[in-house]
């Protein structure tokens, strides 16, 4: 699922992707130059087996 990155700090990422889903992956998934701006492919499989969030949440629930 193509996603980007609208938000990074030390440990994890905040994606948003292109259904309106975001997910919060931590950086060690991710490759090392990533930043805020970046286009990231993330297999939703892959995912689920992640210890982190995967779900439809508004930006507006976010913040």
């Amino acid at each position: 699922m193509i996603g980007k990155i609208i938000d990074l700090n030390v440990t994890e990422a905040l994606i948003s992707f292109q259904d309106g889903s975001t997910a919060d992956i931590g950086i060690s998934h991710l490759p090392a130059s990533i930043k805020i701006g970046d286009t990231v492919n993330i297999n939703p499989n892959f995912t689920s087996k992640l210890n982190d969030k995967f779900g439809n949440t508004s930006l507006m629930n976010i913040f």
